[in-house]
């Protein structure tokens, strides 16, 4: 997840009513829509685009193998 041009290792959580980005270090919820806001998505490799509200777009990619962040 990036914020101001910063990545930010989070984890991706979406259920029947919420999609959330949280950053496990620091325990906080860093992004979350309802799941009605979302207006669409687009793949490019291991990137996903989420968009939602009136056009807006939140970025996430997946870890690369090994770096999921678990201790």
């Amino acid at each position: 997840f990036g914020r101001g041009g910063a990545e930010i290792p989070c984890v991706l959580g979406i259920s029947k009513e919420f999609v959330v980005l949280v950053d496990l270090e620091a325990k906080e919820v860093v992004f979350n829509c309802f799941t009605g806001d979302v207006i669409g998505w687009s793949a490019e490799g291991a990137a996903l685009r989420i968009y939602h509200g009136r056009g807006d777009l939140v970025s996430v990619r997946a870890a690369p193998d090994g770096a999921d962040g678990a201790a």
